[in-house]
């Protein structure tokens, strides 16, 4: 469980800043790119808690988490 919240909530949150740095690239206005990003991210985490709780393997799990989250986190890093 602590996999699931803990672990999706870091993934959104590195997922909502590049997806709001993403849209600001391609021309959106700042505070719309920002609202946007936002509310998919609570779509993002609602469709990432779902999945966690099937998941059979917690091991699985985390590596999924942690791949996804280095692989934003490498998009942030190129980003700036």
């Amino acid at each position: 469980m602590l996999a699931a919240v803990a672990g999706g909530y870091g993934l959104t949150a590195l997922a909502v800043v590049a997806a709001g740095a993403l849209m600001v690239r391609a021309g959106m206005a700042r505070s719309e790119a920002v609202v946007l990003a936002a509310m998919l991210g609570f779509l993002g985490y609602l469709g990432l808690l779902l999945w966690a709780f099937s998941v059979r393997s917690v091991m699985r799990l985390w590596l999924v988490l942690a791949g996804a989250s280095a692989a934003v986190g490498l998009l942030l890093w190129a980003l700036r």
